[in-house]
């Protein structure tokens, strides 16, 4: 009984625990707690960072700035528009074979073993670190590297952390999960700078080589690479390549892809024995393209908008004759050789479309042909002419010549001709060949000054005019540039249709080897006069030529060797020059004057009077015969003024 009772007491007692068993299970179950506690936070920490940079790790491709190319009429490219990282982006085929090959090599053997993340690197790297008791640079893979390229601010990418370090293999990580490998190393090789301004392989292989990407050799493919390591070790503070230790280090690399079965014992001795012979500096920009430019950057960004203008990759191709802007550059340099000379500016537009072929002009930063607001003078009668032509006004319709005094809205108006001279009774026809200011006054007021106004601006005159007496003679507030002029007297050689002046026909935008239109040009108009308006006054402006001032120093259809209309403009104390005139095909507008301001030109080249038809026809004559040379020579069309009405003002 009692045996059984003890047993039974026994078996119901159980030993408690010792000190040390206690301790242990409360450690590893704080353990336990922490490690769950560290797991979650860890997750819950990757899937923050995976959605701040969400949209960055969306994208098929990274979104990298890059140069735009300006491209001629003919397809030939004339200049860049640098982006802030100078490259150009292509895609796998534009790599080649070799590039791929070796940046795996030297930057990261485990490339396509690991998933972003290579943890057998990072163990190496972080006991490195906790050696040192500090956080280095090491263990990175390409995919972590790339993902500091695309979303660390550059002046940001050399301070690292364990938090920047697990951000970065976080982002890589799920970079990984949306993107092939093939797309990975394109990004990347894409993306990295090479040295001396170069980003990318792209830009780098031209730099460097004078070659596309895909085109280069073993050989230098590896000394691209190792470029990587440290850009500014391999070259001179001015850009220039050092060969020793360039190639020095291409000999290290080439031994990492032999090491690593990339390429044949044949291939690395060829390749190492090959010497690097570096492409010569490009050729500086020519500054004769320079106005132009300017006019088509900033019709690209009207076009497309600025931030597509900084992201770059454009392809612009725009209306430029080359051979039309060289010559409008010589031969305004010819006319005025001298440092104390003033400048000139020379544009020229196709009437039947609007495409400007050439713009030149410039002084310092500042562009005369698209920039400058001068004063006209009488090179703006035609649009008086224009207006009244619209009323019904015949060009046989005489006016009295003589000095004008009136006033006009309150204020004082004293208009005469040059040298006082009055010719009495004389038609509109030949107050235009003899640029008579008082006929031209009498004729704005006669059809409203407003009408004048609005004439000159559907005409292509883009600056304020208003509707006053002196405007009907160039005595504009603004002024005019020399590209509005050009533009509106191409509304009369196109047949009375007014068609914007346009430099950019097409863009397209290129990113990564794809391309997709951006914007094209439309070829359009408006019509502003009737075809008999505008051969009418083409006609009245054919007696300018023929008889008038442009005849005083030049026969221009012997010079130019066709015929052409056009129209004189000097201002007071001659301080601006014009000379517009064209063709059936080609309208140029041609300024002469300081850029300063109101500086007489007295004195140039010893002219006492250095008006329209000196400077400005000097450069007008030379360079429209070159610009029309091997042009057919076509006639301009009939004029018919018949059902105009033919008054008299009777003085």
């Amino acid at each position: 009984m009692n045996d059984r009772f003890e047993t039974k007491k026994k078996a119901r007692s159980k030993p408690r625990p010792g000190l040390f068993v206690r301790g242990m299970r409360t450690v590893f179950n704080a353990a336990l707690i922490l490690g769950a506690s560290a797991a979650i936070g860890i997750v819950g920490l990757y899937l923050f960072v995976v959605e701040q940079y969400g949209e960055g790790l969306a994208r098929p491709r990274p979104e990298l700035v890059q140069d735009s190319y300006v491209y001629d009429a003919r397809g030939e490219r004339i200049g860049a528009f640098r982006a802030e990282e100078s490259r150009e982006t292509v895609g796998p085929e534009g790599l080649g074979d070799h590039l791929p090959a070796a940046v795996v090599a030297v930057e990261d053997r485990r490339f396509y073993e690991h998933f972003g993340v290579d943890f057998e690197g990072l163990g190496r790297a972080a006991w490195t670190d906790l050696r040192a008791w500090e956080v280095q640079e090491g263990g990175s893979t390409i995919s972590e590297q790339l993902m500091k390229n695309l979303f660390v601010a550059e002046d940001e990418r050399l301070d690292v952390s364990f938090g920047r370090r697990f951000v970065r293999s976080s982002l890589a990580f799920s970079y990984e999960r949306r993107h092939t490998k093939e797309e990975i190393l394109t990004a990347y090789l894409n993306t990295v700078y090479f040295g001396d301004g170069a980003y990318g392989a792209e830009r780098a292989a031209e730099r460097y080589f004078g070659k596309d990407a895909d085109e280069a050799t073993l050989s230098e493919a590896a000394a691209l690479v190792g470029f990587l390591h440290a850009p500014s070790t391999y070259t001179t503070w001015e850009g220039e390549p050092l060969v020793e230790e360039a190639t020095a280090r291409r000999d290290r690399v080439l031994g990492l892809m032999l090491e690593q079965g990339m390429i044949s014992a044949s291939e690395h001795r060829e390749a190492v024995a090959t010497k690097l012979e570096f492409a010569p500096d490009p050729p500086p920009d020519d500054p004769a393209y320079a106005p132009f430019l300017e006019k088509v950057r900033e019709e690209v960004e009207e076009r497309v908008g600025a931030e597509a203008v900084r992201l770059g990759g454009l392809r612009i191709h725009t209306t430029l004759d080359p051979g039309l802007q060289r010559a409008a550059v010589e031969e305004a340099e010819e006319a005025l050789p001298g440092a104390e000379d003033p400048a000139a500016a020379v544009v020229t537009v196709e009437p039947q479309s609007g495409a400007i072929r050439a713009l030149a002009g410039r002084e310092g930063d500042f562009n005369l042909a698209l920039h400058a607001r001068r004063q006209p003078g009488s090179s703006f009668k035609p649009f008086v002419l224009a207006a009244a032509l619209k009323e019904g006004v015949s060009p046989e319709s005489t006016y009295v010549s003589q000095d004008l005094n009136f006033s006009f809205q309150d204020e004082y108006y004293a208009i005469e001709n040059y040298d006082s001279v009055e010719r009495g009774e004389i038609s509109i026809r030949e107050a235009m060949a003899e640029s008579d200011n008082t006929v031209f006054v009498q004729l704005a007021a006669e059809v409203g000054l407003e009408r004048v106004a609005r004439t000159a601006r559907d005409l292509g005159i883009t600056t304020p005019v208003e509707a006053y007496p002196s405007t009907a003679i160039g005595g504009l507030g603004e002024g005019v540039s020399p590209l509005d002029m050009a533009s509106a007297y191409s509304t009369f050689a196109g047949g009375g249709i007014h068609r914007e002046p346009y430099s950019v026909g097409l863009v397209e935008r290129v990113d990564f080897g794809e391309s997709d239109t951006s914007y094209e040009h439309r070829i359009g108009g408006r019509r502003v006069l009737t075809t008999d308006q505008a051969a009418l006054a083409t006609d009245v402006l054919r007696g300018v030529v023929e008889g008038g001032t442009a005849s005083m120093y030049h026969d221009l259809d012997e010079e130019i060797g066709r015929p052409s209309a056009g129209k004189t403009g000097t201002t007071d104390d001659f301080v601006d020059a014009w000379y517009v005139g064209y063709t059936p095909r080609l309208c140029t507008s041609v300024w002469v004057g300081y850029p300063e301001g109101r500086r007489s030109m007295v004195g140039v080249h010893g002219l006492e009077e250095p008006n329209g038809e000196r400077l400005p026809m000097d450069i007008w004559s030379s360079y429209m015969a070159r610009a029309t040379e091997g042009d057919l020579s076509l006639s301009f069309p009939e004029a018919d003024a018949s059902g105009l009405e033919i008054s008299s003002s009777g003085g």
